[in-house]
């Protein structure tokens, strides 16, 4: 797996919306970080057809992750998505339009990023909470771990991560 150094993606001091691929939301739920989406310093943007595919798609494909998903968005209001030919083209330009765009797809990243938007990865959600207050260095670093365990992030983003957040 390729990986992007630290220091060429966006730093992680944002505030704003931020457009949340299905991409982010997995991962949140495979590391059993969905709870801190309520603490995000953060507008959390997901477009309706994001939230069809994580939430009923994977209800009706009985994924554990679709429930849980669901309850951590809770009764935020989905965003209508823009016309696109698909839904990575759907996400790019919604993220262009809000600003960011909270994914860990390397080519939908920079896809946005040349669109002018910020590119935070599912980690870089948890350096933004550290930095903002919202999260205490040990949560941060724990969460990290768990990314790591759950196969979110290489050996190396791990290291890279946790480095930041020392």
């Amino acid at each position: 797996m390729t990986h992007t150094p630290y220091a060429d993606r966006p730093r992680c001091e944002y505030s704003g919306d931020v457009v949340f691929d299905s991409s982010a939301l997995i991962s949140l739920a495979r590391a059993g970080l969905l709870p801190l989406l309520a603490r995000l310093p953060v507008d959390v943007v997901i477009l309706d057809v994001v939230w069809d595919e994580v939430v009923e798609t994977g209800r009706a494909g009985q994924h554990p992750d679709a429930w849980a998903i669901a309850e951590a968005l809770g009764d935020r209001s989905r965003h209508r998505t823009p016309p696109a030919r698909t839904v990575d083209d759907a996400v790019v330009l919604a993220a262009a339009d809000h600003g960011a765009l909270a994914c860990n797809d390397i080519t939908l990243g920079r896809r946005a990023r040349n669109l002018g938007a910020r590119w935070l990865r599912t980690a870089d959600l948890l350096v933004l909470l550290r930095r903002s207050g919202a999260a205490t260095r040990a949560e941060t670093r724990a969460g990290i771990e768990s990314l790591y365990r759950s196969g979110r992030i290489t050996d190396d983003l791990r290291h890279e991560y946790l480095e930041v957040l020392s």
